[in-house]
């Protein structure tokens, strides 16, 4: 489960699970807010997210080319370090723009 809060055209979204798949309704709720231009800046906080699924990678990539449309700025903070080299591995990294 994910949950999103917006202030001041900021997006923050926690993720509450240890796995991240492509299911969570909260990729849908941003979708919406972005297409709305409720939000200008986007932030990710994977904290506890531990595991990905591909459907999970294929979503994120999708939410970084939606994002990129609407001129939203993407940050993803607090990645675990295995899930960076999961990350790494497949490339994704480079094209989520996320560095260690």
């Amino acid at each position: 489960m994910a949950k999103l809060t917006i202030q001041n055209k900021h997006g923050i979204v926690r993720f509450e699970n240890q796995l991240l798949d492509g299911y969570e309704k909260v990729f849908d709720e941003i979708s919406e807010q972005a297409s709305r231009a409720h939000i200008q800046n986007l932030t990710l906080d994977m904290t506890p997210t531990k595991k990905i699924t591909s459907s999970g990678v294929a979503k994120l990539l999708t939410l970084r080319n939606l994002l990129d449309h609407f001129g939203i700025k993407l940050e993803v903070v607090n990645l675990q370090p295995a899930l960076m080299d999961v990350l790494k591995k497949f490339k994704v990294d480079a094209m989520l723009r996320i560095r260690a």
